[in-house]
């Protein structure tokens, strides 16, 4: 597994949990996939075990949508509806021009790639939500979540200010009004961002969420009320397991 240590680490706690609660058999074939299965497999398996962390239940893996699609996984706590998530893995790579695609850009290391610029990052969000693989998967009769797991040129969790442009900005600055400003999106009931990262490499993974309200939802999309307000953020740091206890550090 070339990566650094942390990285490692990271890998056997995320197996040790996936086989712990059942999902092992799930997850490697597309693990052992190339590039963009693989890390969006990675990133569905980081939020189950991220949301198991902060006592969620998954009740159902592809729960059916709408139009005939599916979501990654349905969310509950008890006493309360189960909430739609979606999962979008966005890379660098879709911010690269078609002319660049063709000159085998993508093909090659990020930083090798992009080395400074100007940072558009609501750009990426406004595609992931009203994308056609998107939008139509979400039911208007039940509780939904969307979340972009990115690994853009500059994560979107360094650029919040960005985020919140997307979703509350104004035409005059962005092109377009907040998709959450009107009831164009209302099928969402939130949009979560989720990035994980190895900047001190003694303390492991770290993850980190935060989560914006649509206060444009209609009523049977919103979160439940256990849900934190508009721009909580969450964090939890991944070090490793103890196999004599099944016990993931968080």
């Amino acid at each position: 597994y070339p990566g650094r240590p942390a990285y490692v680490r990271e890998l056997d706690a995320l197996l040790h949990f996936a086989n712990q609660n059942g999902y092992l058999r799930r997850f490697v074939p597309n693990l052992e996939a190339r590039d963009r299965q693989r890390d969006k497999s990675l990133n569905e398996l980081r939020l189950a075990y991220f949301f198991r962390s902060l006592g969620f239940d998954i009740t159902e893996w592809d729960p059916p949508g709408a139009n005939g699609k599916k979501g990654e996984f349905n969310l509950a706590v008890p006493g309360e509806p189960s909430v739609f998530v979606e999962v979008k893995s966005r890379g660098w790579e879709s911010e690269l021009s078609e002319l660049q695609r063709k000159t085998g850009l993508a093909k090659r290391p990020k930083y090798e790639v992009w080395k400074g610029g100007a940072v558009g990052n609501w750009k990426p969000v406004h595609e992931c939500i009203s994308s056609d693989k998107t939008y139509p998967k979400f039911l208007p009769t039940r509780p939904s979540l969307l979340i972009i797991a990115d690994d853009l040129r500059v994560s979107l969790q360094d650029t919040l200010f960005q985020v919140e442009a997307a979703l509350f900005g104004e035409k005059r600055f962005y092109g377009e009004d907040g998709y959450f400003t009107t009831n164009q999106f209302e099928n969402i009931g939130a949009l979560g961002v989720f990035n994980c990262h190895s900047r001190v490499p003694s303390r492991g993974i770290e993850y980190e969420f935060v989560v914006y309200l649509n206060p444009n939802a209609l009523p049977a999309t919103q979160l439940p009320s256990s849900w934190t307000p508009c721009t909580t953020k969450f964090s939890c740091i991944v070090r490793g397991t103890d196999p004599r206890r099944g016990i993931m550090y968080i």
